[in-house]
């Protein structure tokens, strides 16, 4: 029987997908598949490259499935139509841009075949990269349950490349819930973490290369967080009224954040109001938050400072 079937969903110029295929056929544990699936609409320049470079590598290697959406559909559903075809007593994500170090699936495979079934799965270190230059190693992960630090997307499993989990876990959980365009990880994880622990491997085996292509804008960064919060409300509730605020605080920060980063300054100022509601602010958010009263105030006299 197969050890593990990696899945990489794929969407729009494949311009790390070469290295993120190699990064798997080059595993020291070889009893895998990888399983690709296309999410890009047919007769699009990105599915001719897409299929250009996977079809380099399916000619060398019979462990690759290559599966072509017949349109646009989004990564949940890329994902599950991975899973439907997956063989592997386990199942892991390898987003198109970013890749494993070679000993990756081996080392998540030992820990998870020496665990109890309270384990779900196993996620590791993770290096970040942007214009090919590291910026940043997180090493700090731990074995737990993480529900109140999902539901606040302040858990750092670092990225959709980092979960490795037993499938018949994934399909007990029945995938992933595909009306999430965003944050599908994390609330594939809150579900997970419901009745199930992550085993930790405190090396970096994931590098994410952190480009930013497709960032949401702030409006729809809303609409997914009201989503969010809305599914899992049940959950939230259950928690004490400090877990609340810590989700909710969080939540409110990351749109503050991101508002402000588009110079939506009023925009940025309610959701930071909004953070107050659940906590005091962090100095960092304090001196965002006094930034954004300087910005107004320089746009209302712009005209008496010219």
């Amino acid at each position: 029987m197969l050890k593990v079937s990696v899945i990489i969903p794929t969407y729009g110029k494949p311009i790390f997908l070469n290295d993120a295929i190699i990064s798997v056929l080059n595993q020291t544990l070889k009893n895998i598949e990888l399983i690709i699936v296309d999410d890009n609409n047919p007769d699009t320049e990105v599915r001719q490259l897409t299929e250009k470079i996977v079809q380099k590598h399916t000619s060398l290697d019979q462990r690759i499935t290559y599966i072509k959406h017949n349109k646009n559909k989004n990564g949940a559903v890329a994902r599950n139509t991975g899973i439907a075809v997956a063989k592997g007593s386990y199942i892991s994500f390898l987003d198109s841009d970013d890749q494993y170090l070679n000993d990756r699936l081996q080392k998540c495979y030992d820990i998870a075949e020496s665990s109890n079934e309270s384990i779900a799965g196993v996620y590791t270190g993770c290096e970040f990269r942007r214009n090919g230059k590291r910026y940043k190693v997180h090493k700090e992960v731990f074995d737990g349950k993480f529900i109140k630090e999902t539901l606040a997307c302040t858990f750092m499993f670092s990225t959709g490349s980092n979960i490795f989990v037993r499938r018949n876990i994934i399909e007990e959980l029945n995938g992933f819930d595909e009306k999430f365009l965003r944050h599908q990880d994390y609330e594939f994880l809150v579900r997970l973490f419901q009745k199930y622990s992550l085993k930790a491997i405190t090396e970096v085996l994931v590098i994410k290369n952190n480009e930013n292509f497709n960032l949401p804008n702030v409006q729809k960064m809303i609409s997914i967080k009201k989503q969010y919060l809305s599914k899992f409300k049940y959950v939230i509730q259950g928690l004490s009224q400090k877990e609340q605020n810590y989700i909710y605080k969080h939540n409110y920060i990351s749109i503050a954040e991101q508002a402000l980063k588009i110079k939506q300054y009023e925009l940025a100022k309610e959701y930071y109001t909004k953070v107050k509601e659940f906590g005091p602010l962090s100095f960092k958010s304090k001196s965002r938050k006094c930034l954004i009263h300087l910005l107004n105030y320089i746009k209302l006299n712009e005209k008496f400072l010219l």
